[in-house]
């Protein structure tokens, strides 16, 4: 039996491929387009989204550590974080307001704690009170870490017009650091402030 011959491709005249191409050659160009826009206008958009990522990544292992009861990892994984970025006062600041929510309020108190000596380091005075401010209205058990840091706040406080604060981070300064040298220095601002107090109210 003969076979019938095999069937061979028509062409497509030319005009008709052209046709054919010509929506996906609009969407390859508007895509090109948008994407030489999208670099123009944000530059480093990349990094960024892959800083947000590894940003998320490191709060979402601080959490879990937390919830698991490991707050000693969960503070190192955050300060390792902060050192990685130059121990930048602007980064305490988004941290803290992105973990101000969590149960774990020691985590909480390390990271002022470490913010406050910061501040402290730099001479940011307005900013390290308005901080101790805050926490103290949330802690009222708040302090800082050192004799140094809990005096030098203090002091900052008097001369800012914060008795209040100054006073509460003094009332139990000896008891915290008995022995410390910097105890009598305490005692004779704490006297002063008393002694001020009434005086204020008489005016």
């Amino acid at each position: 039996m003969a076979r019938n011959p095999p069937m061979q491709a028509l062409p497509i005249p030319p005009r008709t491929v052209k046709h054919l191409l010509q929506p996906v050659r609009v969407v390859l160009n508007g895509t090109l387009s948008l994407f030489s826009v999208l670099r123009v206008l944000l530059p480093g958009r990349p990094t960024a989204t892959v800083e947000l990522r590894d940003d998320t990544a490191m709060l979402w292992d601080a959490h879990c550590s937390m919830r698991c009861g490991n707050h000693a990892r969960s503070w190192r994984v955050l300060s390792e974080w902060l050192r990685s970025r130059g121990d930048q006062p602007e980064d305490y600041g988004w941290l803290f307001a992105h973990i101000s929510h969590w149960e774990d309020r020691r985590v909480i108190s390390r990271l002022t704690e470490a913010r406050v000596a910061r501040l402290l380091a730099l001479r940011r005075s307005t900013e390290v009170l308005d901080v101790v401010t805050k926490r103290l209205s949330a802690d009222p058990h708040f302090r800082p870490c050192s004799a140094a840091d809990t005096l030098n706040l203090a002091q900052i406080a008097a001369r800012g017009g914060a008795q209040r604060i100054s006073r509460t981070l003094l009332s139990d300064f000896s008891a915290r650091f008995p022995g410390d040298p910097r105890v009598p220095v305490s005692e004779a601002l704490k006297r002063r402030l008393t002694q001020q107090a009434p005086a204020r109210m008489r005016a």
